[in-house]
């Protein structure tokens, strides 16, 4: 589409004559507009593409007056060559065909815009960087395949009903000497990627560990390219969790064994995502398209100002994220943005899930479409995340929010309301108890989520199946919930508390929907108090494989439950109605939750008891034989059957499991 829309030539007239600040007020007005998004929507290719003959780029800058592309000698270089672009008026793109063998050339572009302003930015579809990201580089990248990546495959999985995901960061999971990782590898992409790593005492971690749990996904916090960590230093206290992005298709250098070396991070990703799909294990993989660290150095922002970011009507950017800016997904080349980016990583690095942080921040339309290009791919691909109504400019109707979870089908989101009702509230002094710890009132809230949302308010989350709740009570920016119980019942003793936190994980693990578990949940995690421990270092945020050790019952009964989860069909029914049909609630009350499944080829009783004491909870006909009681699995031994139509007991803070056999 050629410049002849109004108001961008009206821009192009002003240069000689008017004043910067009223061309920039003038090509904001004009960037935000909905005929410039129409009109210069470009689907051709962009980025670079290299072969030992020659090498295309291209970029989308349609109000730029000029660009150059500069070559640098080095990384460390600031001695460039500048070669001008061509314009292709028609497309708004500017594109030059180098001749030779361009490969590890770090490059930049120079943009010049009307209102005087000329910055020099990375590339936006940048595929390689130079350390910390500072410049885009071209290079051979299928170089970036590890042996074998051909024959690599997604672990069998057929449906989101069977998921259990398992949250972790890279670093967290082998940064302790405990983990038993050689010092090199430990934070890194090779450090998750290592098989046979134990603590002192012989007690399997790392990838060992997590692959024996029984869960299905692990999901993985940012590893995309992000700002706030120094990849050249692995001092402890240079941490971040990576929710500040900047290279958007580039893996983070910071978990790489040789961060300035641009393909070695591509390589090493790929080998970890290699070693857990050899070990069953799925990969999700945590995605920030919401907002950008810092926008004026962001290269969306400086390649085309006023475009890829909400603003207010008074031209401040709109802060629905809470760090200074937030994305526009309803902007068509935005949109294309985060269809390409997410297919990229699906197809290249083979991720088998997708978590999107604050996803209440982009609209219902693209996510249906990322669904629908992933499903092109592979259908079994997960996608869900945070559906938070936050305040931003997008109308509630079309943000992608629990309450309009039935317009997105296939994409499921956090259960919030099961997490607080669980385990209490983390704002303000976060003493708020749930139904784990002691408060009363909470059975049938905790049954609403429990039993997959068919019951909850459609004004709260209105799904269209169990499978659109990801049913969890910690996550990374929680308190862990042994630090939740904590604040509240402080002066309990450590007995009680860890009572309380498998009673909880009990309920997660046996929930209808997608359970979830944050790193550590299963043996008692702490971070010491610290909550959103984003940057607190490794001293906080490290998983300690000593704790571990010294809570394997723990652990064993957490597999032991995931086990169950995976044998009885009753908790991965995925037609509401066939589910709501074969279940029915035998108590509700006093801090006692009971749950007779039934007609699906087996019967099973649940017993959750929040008391302080043991119970008595009346259970139908038959005879019974316990598979979980006190916060413990029951072997497969003879044991005495419990005769029904009668009272059993249940011990204090605990779960009772028992399946029908005659």
């Amino acid at each position: 589409m050629a410049k002849d829309i109004a108001t961008i030539q009206e821009i192009f007239d002003l240069i000689e004559t008017a004043d910067p600040e009223l061309i920039s007020l003038r090509m904001r007005e004009t960037m935000e507009s909905d005929a410039f998004d129409k009109a210069y929507y470009y689907d051709g290719f962009l980025g670079y593409s290299y072969s030992k003959t020659s090498t295309l780029l291209r970029i989308w800058t349609p109000i730029a007056i000029d660009v150059e592309l500069l070559l640098y000698k080095s990384d460390t270089s600031d001695e460039y060559e500048a070669i001008q672009m061509e314009e292709e008026v028609e497309t708004g793109t500017y594109v030059v065909r180098l001749e030779g063998d361009y490969k590890n050339v770090p490059y930049m572009y120079r943009i010049f815009f009307p209102n005087s302003t000329v910055e020099i930015t990375q590339d936006p579809y940048s595929q390689a960087v130079t350390v910390n990201g500072a410049r885009s580089v071209i290079v051979d990248l299928e170089e970036g395949y590890p042996d074998d990546w051909e024959n690599d495959k997604r672990p069998p999985f057929a449906d989101a009903r069977d998921a259990i995901i398992y949250e972790a960061s890279v670093r967290d999971l082998t940064s302790n000497i405990n983990s038993g990782v050689p010092k090199e590898k430990r934070g890194k992409f090779a450090g998750l990627a290592l098989s046979g790593t134990k603590t002192a005492n012989e007690f399997a971690t790392g990838l060992d560990y997590i692959a024996d749990l029984g869960i299905t996904h692990l999901q993985l916090m940012p590893m995309a390219d992000f700002v706030t960590v120094d990849e050249l230093s692995d001092r402890p206290d240079n941490y971040n969790w990576g929710y500040d992005p900047m290279h958007y298709n580039v893996p983070e250098g910071s978990y790489s064994m040789a961060p300035r070396d641009p393909v070695a991070r591509l390589k090493e990703m790929r080998e970890m995502v290699q070693a857990l799909h050899a070990k069953g294990l799925r990969v999700v993989m945590d995605v920030v398209y919401n907002h950008v660290y810092e926008h004026e150095r962001h290269p969306l922002g400086l390649t085309v100002p006023y475009y890829y970011f909400r603003y207010n009507k008074n031209g401040d950017l709109s802060n629905g994220s809470g760090v200074g800016n937030e994305t526009d997904s309803t902007r068509l080349m935005f949109r294309r943005y985060m269809i390409e980016s997410i297919t990229y990583w699906a197809k290249e690095f083979h991720i088998d899930g997708f978590r999107f942080d604050l996803m209440g921040l982009h609209d219902i339309e693209t996510l249906n479409l990322i669904r629908e290009a992933l499903d092109k791919i592979d259908p079994s691909i997960l996608m869900y995340g945070e559906g938070w109504d936050l305040e931003t400019l997008l109308s509630s109707d079309k943000k992608a929010i629990l309450r309009n979870a039935y317009k997105t089908p296939r994409i499921s989101y956090f259960n919030d309301q099961l997490r607080d009702q669980v385990r209490g509230s983390d704002y303000g002094d976060a003493t708020d108890p749930g139904f784990i710890t002691g408060k009363f009132m909470t059975e049938q809230a905790v049954l609403a989520s429990f039993l997959g949302g068919g019951n909850l308010s459609k004004r709260d989350a209105n799904v269209t199946q169990a499978q659109q709740l990801i049913q969890y009570i910690e996550v990374h920016d929680n308190y862990t919930l042994r630090d939740k119980i904590a604040l509240s019942h402080g002066e309990e003793p450590v007995r009680l508390r860890k009572r309380r936190q498998l009673l909880g994980n009990s309920i997660i693990a046996l929930s209808a929907g997608i359970p979830f578990f944050h790193s550590g949940q299963e043996f008692f995690r702490t971070k010491h108090g610290v909550r959103d421990s984003y940057n607190a270092g490794d001293e906080i945020n490290c998983m300690d494989w000593d704790l571990m050790a010294a809570n394997y019952d723990a652990v064993n009964y957490f597999k032991g439950l995931l086990a169950l989860r995976k044998k009885y069909p009753f908790f991965t029914e995925k037609n509401q109605q066939t589910f709501f049909e074969n279940v029915t609630v035998i108590k509700s009350d006093y801090q006692i939750i009971g749950v007779h499944y039934h007609g699906i080829g087996h019967e099973l009783v649940v017993i959750f008891n929040g008391q302080l004491n043991d119970v008595k909870v009346w259970i139908p006909e038959g005879g019974w034989r316990p598979i979980a009681r006190d916060n413990k699995m029951v072997g497969d031994d003879f044991v005495d059957l419990i005769k029904g139509n009668a009272d059993v007991n249940v011990p204090i803070l605990s779960t009772l499991i028992l399946e029908r056999v005659e």
